[in-house]
C-alpha cells in the first residue's frame, strides 16, 4: 500500500450537549499517532503522541473495507450532534466519511473501526478522553507534550 495518513476529528468543545470536547487524530503508515484534543468541561487542551500496533492498523484497515469506506448512508444530523469525520489520504487521492457519533456503531465495518479509533484516543490521553472502547492496550510510547 502507497504511503497513506489517516485523519480523525470528532467532537465539539463548544457545544454543551457534548461531554468530551473535540479530538484531532492522526495516524501515519508507520503507526506514528498524534492526538490533540481539546476539552469541553476543564479548560485547556492536551497533546499526546505514541505508536499504534500494526495488528490494531490492520483491524482497522480490515473494518474500513466491511464499510466501504468512505460511503455511509445519508443521515441528518439533529441539533447539537456529534460528528465522526473520517479522511483517508493515500498519496494525492484524499476520500472523507462524515458519521453521526449515535448511528456509527450500527454501522457494518465502522462500528469496529471507530472503535480502534476511540481506543487509540483514550490510550493516547491517558484516559483523560474516556470515550467509549473495547480495545485492548493498542498503543505504546505515550508521550505528552
Amino acid at each position: 500500500m502507497p504511503a497513506w495518513t489517516l485523519s480523525y476529528n470528532v467532537g465539539n468543545e463548544h457545544n454543551p450537549a457534548n461531554p468530551w470536547g473535540r479530538s484531532e487524530l492522526v495516524i501515519g503508515p508507520d503507526g506514528f499517532a498524534r492526538l490533540d484534543h481539546y476539552f469541553s468541561r476543564k479548560p485547556g487542551s492536551g497533546a499526546w503522541t505514541g505508536q499504534v500496533d500494526a495488528a490494531a492498523l490492520a483491524t482497522l484497515w480490515a473494518a474500513l473495507e466491511r464499510a466501504g469506506f468512505p460511503n455511509v448512508p445519508e443521515f441528518r444530523p439533529v441539533p447539537d450532534a456529534t460528528l465522526r469525520q473520517l479522511t483517508v489520504q493515500i498519496g494525492e487521492t484524499r476520500r472523507t466519511a462524515l458519521v453521526d457519533w449515535r448511528i456509527a456503531p450500527a454501522l457494518p465495518g465502522y462500528g469496529e473501526a471507530f472503535d480502534v479509533l476511540d481506543g487509540v484516543i483514550r490510550q493516547l490521553s491517558g484516559e483523560s478522553v474516556p470515550y467509549p472502547s473495547a480495545q485492548p492496550l493498542i498503543v505504546r510510547n505515550i508521550v505528552a507534550i
